[in-house]
């Protein structure tokens, strides 16, 4: 990044709800968007409005203070809680399906013999 001249030339003029709406070096409004690296969990960020694309500058500036080893710590477990359910979740879902096709084959058998 540049000086203090080049950070300010990155704060737009034009508020939304008193907020002051931040454009990259590229000229684009830059998004706020959630980190999820295990060193900044949650924390957002403003970055380049043309991340996703080929031509990106380096804008970058946080948007949340940085949070405390303890807090990074549980935000950490709490997502990995989160995606042992979602696993669990999908294996259940798994068993559901598994378990009515094996119904249905079953009446299927019995209405068979029977009829």
């Amino acid at each position: 990044m540049g000086g203090p001249s080049s950070l300010a030339s990155t704060v737009s003029g034009s508020s939304c709800l008193g907020k002051t709406k931040l454009v990259c070096y590229c000229g684009v409004d830059s998004p706020l968007v959630t980190a999820w690296a295990d060193e900044n969990s949650g924390r957002r960020f403003h970055g380049c409005g043309k991340y996703w694309q080929r031509r990106k500058c380096s804008f970058f500036r946080w948007f949340d203070p940085e949070v405390p080893d303890r807090q990074k710590k549980l935000i950490r477990g709490l997502l990995k809680k989160n995606d042992a359910l979602k696993n669990k979740e999908k294996m259940l879902l798994l068993t559901i399906v598994i378990l009515g096709m094996l119904l249905f084959v079953s009446v299927l058998v019995i209405l068979i013999k029977l009829g």
